[in-house]
């Protein structure tokens, strides 16, 4: 099952329209501060998406299970 995804929120970078259908891209540094909050804290919690190093699982299944 893959993600779905409905809308895109982004900084205000001028190549995004180019790729993302107006209908679908929210420009928003608010939005946008919350979603980088919300990966802050996933890397933080689970280190092994973090960094590759003797903590990073390699396993698909452990990775799935973790998050």
């Amino acid at each position: 099952m893959g993600w779905a995804c409905f809308l895109y929120i982004t900084d205000g970078y001028k190549v995004y329209p180019c790729v993302i259908e107006e209908g679908d891209h929210l420009v928003s540094k608010t939005a946008m501060t919350r979603v980088e909050g919300e990966n802050c804290r996933l890397r933080h919690y689970l280190a092994r998406l973090h960094r590759k190093t003797l903590c990073y699982s390699k396993s698909g299944e452990m990775l799935t299970t973790s998050v």
